[in-house]
This record gives structure tokens, C-alpha cells and sequence, in this order.
């Protein structure tokens, strides 16, 4: 019989390996057969009829072109019974051929050879009934065997795929830092994990989610609550770990840096009558007091956001990332489990963007889960502020290349940190639960995540792309996005002059950009989420997925500004 058991995600070796232990294993007992059959000969006996070995295989495994593939588990039941009853004959047997030979002075080692192909098989049983059983648990089964698809995971992706890189990719020899970092830290090394996300603000590798997903599925309660309790912070911002879980780690992050930050500004407030011998040292004191103060402003930004979650018919919110201490602070709140939503919405703020003065944009989450949920007709609907990036600032370094609100190099750096956190959305998602994940930038939070779609392969990104107060989104056409044309929406409001900058590529509200554009209203800049404006109510049409019913502009559109006096 032959059939495809498993492709990718480490079945290449692990067919190489099949492959040379049967290859061993039929030496053995040729060369067995061979040299008593030369014995017989020798002792003056009649040559014996000459006689081959055959092994044949109950199962093929190939490799995929890349990334883990999938998995037959029917096929793979079956391989792991075949495995399973070869086992412990085959110990049998060497033990019984080895002592035979070595009666005879023939073939020495062959029943060695014979046993340990035996132990092979029986190790590879346990190991493989486990991995294959955690798959299982987790991934709903279609009635063909074959693990269950939806248009939330890539083309590439099926519903193994994520338990792969650390169950049957742990057969996979190549090279690969990630895999090792993990390892680390599954023996308890913290430290490891600053090297995950270190790969993980880089943006490169699209299966870093999945990894640490598995790797977080597959530890043991002890490690799990072990590195937990030395680092709630760091686990939690790691992209691939359930939302929930994330949510319950940095809450108490957040309460261990309120209690840290609260006493480190109370002993800055006890030095405050002491004498300073210099104008400079005076400075230095006061920055620090302040930069203290910013952290815990921080903080209490971040509660109050939480706060707002199941109030007023609101789910309840998800802390899924913080930091109060590098550049301008990092949070990222969710408003209803974007690992169970059907609807997944990710807002992307721009310019000035800071966690201490966040609350219009944690309003602006608020409003479209409403505007949103409203259509929904009973799917849950989860709508996240991301302020994971350092957004461009009206300070110093606005002359800054890196950091200038004219250059795109803020853009460049928060759009890996954003592609791979919309890879962790990939991770997570109950595969039970067909979802749609809608981005939605503004201002130069358009141009982030337009570059962020241009990280992932066509297609893996996100299923709609909505940019709003855009000054360019980092291409000439929708088409270079990855995503449908019809996916691809673009609202420019009248009297809002960062849409009439054309800075960042083509003019996505230009004809010949090719996006969708809807009516967005006549407000400025930061008008976009106001209550009952079109803008609001053409994302939240969007986000529902109702297409037919958002008011779009199917004629060239003339600002008042293009119209002659």
C-alpha cells in the first residue's frame, strides 16, 4: 500500500531515516542468510537455494516544498501500528539471530543490528501515538481523517499546521535558531525566550507563531508555571500563545510594574529635599522623576481601557501585550477573544501614537466593535487596538530619519512587529470558528500596515485591508498588497490634508490605485470614528463582512479643493 501519511513539517528526515534503518535492516539479515549459506558449503553440504529479502513499507512519507504540509491521520494511525507491531518481534529476533551467528562465527553484529532497528521502532511508536494524539486534541477532524481547513490560515496552512513545527518538526534536523531557543527555554531557560522575541520584532519568519504555539501547547504544567512565574511579561508577549493565557500573564505583569514603578517614583519623591550640587545633576533627577511618572500614567491608561471591557454591552477586554519602560510604551487591548471571534478586527494608529495618551485610540477599538458587532447576526466579533509600535513623535526626533513622521523607517520597523503579531492571530484562532481578520490603518498607521501585507506571502495577511487618512501606504498599486482587489478599502475624508500628501507611494484614493473607495464624510484628520459618521459605519460594514452594504464611490471623486474657484 502506499499512501502519504505526512508531508512536510519534518517527514523528510524522518523518511530518510525509516528508509536507512530498513535498508540496515535487510543488510542484516542478507548478510545472516549469505554467510550461512557459505558455511553449509564449506562443511561439504549442497549450496542452498539463493534467497533475497524483501521489507516493504506499509506507508510513504515525503517531504513538502517548505513549510509543515499536513498530516493523513488515518495513514498515520496506520503507520504507528505497523511500527508498534514490528517492535518488539524484531528484538526477538536479533537476540535470537545474534546468538545464532555467534555460534556459528557468522555475520557478527547483524543481530545487533536486527535489535536495535527493533528499539528504534518501539521508541518511534510512543513518540509518535503522543504527538499525533496532542494534534488531535487540538484540531477539529474532518470525517475524510484530514485535519480541518478555514479561510482565517494561509494556503499553506492546514489544521495541524501549528502543533507541527514543535510535534512532528521536532524530526526536522535543519537548522533553525528559533527551534533551538525554544528548546532552551522547554529546559527552563527564561532567557532563551528574549531571544524569541528579539526574532519576533524582526518580522522574518512567518512560522515563528506557529512554533511557539506548539512549543506552548506541548510543555509540561511544571515548566509552563515555572517560567511563568519568573517571567509573566515576557511570556506574555509572546505572538502564538492563546489569547487568554496572554491576557491573565500580563495582567499580573502589569501589576508587578505598578507595584515596581509606584515604589521606584516614591523614592525619587523621598530624595526630593535633598541637596543637589549641580544645576545638570538637578536635571537628571527631575528627567528620571518624570520618565517614572510616564510609566505610570501608562499603567493607568492601559486600566482604564481593561475597565471599559464588559461594561455597556462591551465583551470583556484582553491585555495581549504591554510595556510601560522602552520608547513610548507598548499595548495591546482586545475587546472580545480574537482566538473565538468570527469577525477580528486590528486597528493600527499613526502619528503621535503614545500608551500614556491612548485613550482616543482604545475608544476608536470600542466604537468599531460596536459599529461592527451591530451587523454581526449573532458571530462574535473581537476588535483590537495594537499600539505595538513606536509611532513617529511631534518631538526632536521628527528630524530623525528612523523616527520622522516624513520617512518611512518607523513604518518599516513597527510593520515586522505587526506582521508578526497578525501571525500569532494565525496561531491561536479556534479552527472551529470560520473567521475573517480585517486591518485598519490610519493616518501613518496606513502606511504600517500596508507594509506589514507586503511581509507575508499573497493571501496571509489579512482578509481585508482598510486604510483610512492615509498619506500612502508604501506601493503603487492595491495590487501589491497580497491581498483581493476587492479586499483592499480606501476612506479619504474632504477636509482631511494628510490624505492629499501622496508621500508614501501611489495615492490610494486615486482611481488608479485600484483599492475600493467609501464615502468617509467631510470631518478632519481624526474624525474617521466619530458616532454615526459614514466612516465608522462603512468600517464597521466592513469588518461584518457586509460588502454589498457599504457606501462606496464608483465615480471619479473631487474634493472641494480640486475645484476651481
Amino acid at each position: 500500500m502506499q499512501t502519504n501519511a505526512w508531508v512536510g513539517g519534518g517527514a523528510s528526515d524522518f523518511a530518510k531515516e525509516l528508509f536507512s534503518h530498513r535498508v540496515r535492516l535487510q543488510q542484516a539479515f542478507q548478510s545472516a542468510l549469505d554467510e550461512i549459506a557459505e558455511l553449509i558449503v564449506r562443511e561439504g553440504g549442497a549450496s542452498p537455494p539463493h534467497l533475497r529479502v524483501i521489507t516493504p513499507l506499509q506507508a510513504t512519507l515525503s517531504a513538502g516544498a517548505g513549510g509543515f504540509r499536513g498530516i493523513d491521520v488515518g495513514q498515520m494511525e496506520l503507520l504507528i501500528r505497523e511500527l508498534d507491531r514490528a517492535g518488539n518481534p524484531l528484538l526477538e529476533a536479533g537476540s535470537q539471530l545474534q546468538s545464532s551467528c555467534s555460534a556459528l562465527c557468522v555475520a557478527p553484529g547483524a543481530g545487533r543490528t536486527v535489535g536495535f532497528t527493533g528499539a528504534w521502532a518501539e521508541a518511534q511508536t510512543g513518540d509518535l501515538r503522543k504527538r499525533l494524539e496532542t494534534i488531535t486534541r487540538r484540531t477539529p477532524i474532518a470525517e475524510n481523517g484530514l485535519p480541518l481547513t478555514g479561510p482565517f490560515l494561509s494556503a499553506n496552512t492546514i489544521g495541524a499546521g501549528a502543533a507541527a513545527y514543535e510535534l512532528f518538526g521536532a524530526f526536522d534536523t535543519a537548522p533553525n535558531k528559533a527551534r533551538d531557543l525554544l528548546s532552551r527555554a522547554r529546559n527552563g531557560d527564561a532567557k532563551a525566550l528574549e531571544g524569541i522575541l528579539e526574532l519576533q520584532r524582526k518580522g522574518k519568519d512567518a512560522s515563528l507563531a506557529q512554533r511557539v504555539n506548539a512549543w506552548w501547547e506541548t510543555l509540561s504544567p511544571a515548566t509552563a508555571k515555572e517560567l511563568t512565574s519568573m517571567a509573566p511579561g515576557l511570556i506574555g508577549s509572546l505572538n502564538g500563545l492563546p489569547s487568554a493565557t496572554r491576557d491573565r500573564l500580563n495582567r499580573t505583569f502589569l501589576d508587578q510594574e505598578e507595584k515596581r514603578l509606584t515604589k521606584m517614583l516614591s523614592s525619587f519623591t523621598g530624595s526630593a529635599g535633598q541637596v543637589l550640587f549641580s544645576e545638570q545633576a538637578r536635571a537628571g533627577f527631575e528627567a528620571a522623576r518624570e520618565r517614572v511618572s510616564t510609566m505610570l500614567k501608562r499603567i493607568q491608561q492601559v486600566r482604564a481601557a481593561l475597565a471599559k471591557g464588559g461594561q455597556n454591552g462591551f465583551p470583556p477586554a484582553l491585555l495581549l501585550a504591554f510595556d510601560a519602560v522602552n520608547a513610548h510604551g507598548r499595548a495591546v487591548v482586545s475587546y472580545g477573544d480574537p482566538d473565538k471571534a468570527h469577525n477580528i478586527t486590528t486597528y493600527v494608529p499613526g502619528f503621535t501614537t503614545q500608551v500614556e495618551v491612548g485613550a482616543a485610540d482604545f475608544d476608536r477599538a470600542l466604537v468599531t466593535w460596536n459599529a461592527a458587532d451591530i451587523l454581526a447576526a449573532g458571530k462574535r466579533t473581537a476588535s483590537i487596538a495594537w499600539l505595538g509600535y513606536d509611532a513617529p513623535q511631534l518631538d526632536p526626533g521628527l528630524v530623525i530619519p528612523g523616527h520622522s513622521v516624513a520617512t518611512d523607517g518607523a513604518a518599516d520597523k513597527g510593520a515586522q512587529e505587526l506582521a508578526s503579531f497578525t501571525d500569532g492571530l494565525h496561531a491561536t484562532h479556534d479552527l472551529a470558528v470560520p473567521a475573517r481578520l480585517t486591518m485598519v490603518g490610519h493616518s501613518y498607521g496606513s502606511l504600517t500596515t500596508g507594509k506589514a501585507a507586503t511581509l507575508r506571502p499573497p493571501g496571509t495577511f489579512a482578509d481585508d485591508l482598510v486604510f483610512v487618512g492615509s498619506p500612502g501606504v508604501g506601493t503603487s498599486q492595491a495590487a501589491e498588497l497580497g491581498a483581493s482587489r476587492d479586499h483592499v478599502w480606501v476612506g479619504a475624508s474632504d477636509n482631511d490634508p494628510v490624505t492629499k500628501l501622496g508621500r508614501f507611494g501611489g495615492d490610494p484614493d486615486a482611481p488608479e490605485f485600484g483599492a475600493i473607495r467609501f464615502l468617509a464624510g467631510t470631518g478632519g484628520h481624526s474624525d474617521y470614528w466619530k458616532d454615526h459618521s459614514d466612516s465608522l459605519g462603512n468600517i464597521g460594514r466592513i469588518v461584518a463582512g457586509k460588502f454589498d452594504k457599504v457606501e462606496k464611490i464608483s465615480v471619479p471623486f473631487l474634493r472641494s479643493s480640486d475645484l476651481s474657484p
